[in-house]
């Protein structure tokens, strides 16, 4: 369902939406509670906090509870981190796997990417989408293992939505960093990998459930929210991205607009923009309006952008 975006002159009399009820109808989304209760954290919602803190407090090993890493993601990451790498550089990193790229080209055909002509070969990617396109692509295929989920009750009813929030928040980041003048790869990826502490969470659920149990309290959905924040940034600085990328995700912990980086900003808005596509395609909200009316002038504009752009790459997700 696209979402209405009309202009705020034509809803006065609309509400605004905080961010954080953004996130808590989210949240209830993500969980199947559409009312979390305020009551004491059960057995299962401590069980679970207390394995999400266990993995926060082992910052050195974090990422070895994540799924498995294509084998040559390492150098990949190398690869793309470095500025000055050629395409030529690049390439020669992705054609070590064949199955990367054939997904690659797969990637580079869709419309999340909207190549002008059928891609069959890593230098048309190059050629159609920029060298900043092929790293977009790359990293995007690198990383789909990792957090597209499948499996039991837990990865079937949350962790299948972590990969298409992720992938819209990624090109919300994009058409962002576009109109508002920041470096448009660090805020990819960033949306990209903001949510990656997701994953953790529902192996955890998926873990320690033993009768598909729903966490119900306000209390877990809070605490649980933030766990999975700090997550997503201690992935981000054990996979060595780029410090403005780490930097816009510490800034969602604790969000003080008026401290929070240019970047940081950016991937507030796409995370959020991408929920809204999320929730309005479940038919949970209608009316974008009450989001862009908490937005200064010089953000408003370039947030409907974004939105627009999420809606028409919906089927790439």
């Amino acid at each position: 369902m696209p979402v209405d975006v009309r202009r705020p002159e034509a809803v006065q009399d609309t509400p605004v939406w905080s961010l954080a009820g953004i996130e808590h109808e989210y949240c209830a989304y993500l969980w199947g509670v559409n009312s979390p209760l305020d009551v004491p954290l059960n057995d299962f919602e401590t069980q679970v906090l207390d394995g999400v803190d266990g993995l926060l407090a082992s910052a050195d090993t974090v990422c070895d509870a994540l799924p498995r890493l294509p084998d040559v993601l390492p150098k990949l990451m190398k690869a793309l981190r470095d500025e000055r790498a050629s395409w030529e550089e690049i390439a020669q990193v992705v054609g070590q796997d064949a199955l990367l790229v054939a997904e690659v080209l797969r990637l580079a055909n869709s419309p999340c990417f909207r190549a002008a002509a059928k891609i069959t070969c890593l230098e048309q990617v190059v050629m159609q989408l920029g060298l900043v396109g092929l790293r977009e692509v790359v990293i995007t295929v690198s990383l789909k293992p990792i957090m597209k989920l499948g499996g039991g009750h837990y990865y079937q009813h949350v962790g299948r939505k972590v990969w298409p929030q992720a992938l819209s928040a990624a090109v919300a980041c994009r058409s962002l960093a576009l109109s508002l003048n920041g470096s448009r790869f660090e805020a990819y990826i960033a949306g990209l990998v903001h949510n990656v502490g997701m994953v953790l969470v529902v192996q955890t659920l998926q873990a320690i459930s033993l009768d598909a149990e729903v966490p119900c309290s306000i209390q877990f959905r809070d605490q649980i929210q933030q766990s999975a924040k700090r997550l997503s940034c201690l992935i981000a600085r054990q996979w060595d991205l780029p410090a403005a990328s780490v930097q816009a995700l510490q800034d969602q912990i604790d969000p003080m607009t008026d401290r929070m980086s240019p970047l940081g900003r950016i991937l507030q808005h796409a995370s959020h923009l991408s929920m809204l596509q999320s929730l309005a395609r479940e038919g949970r909200v209608e009316d974008a309006a009450p989001y862009f009316l908490s937005l200064p002038d010089s953000e408003r504009s370039a947030c409907e952008r974004a939105l627009s752009e999420i809606e028409a790459h919906a089927e790439s997700f």
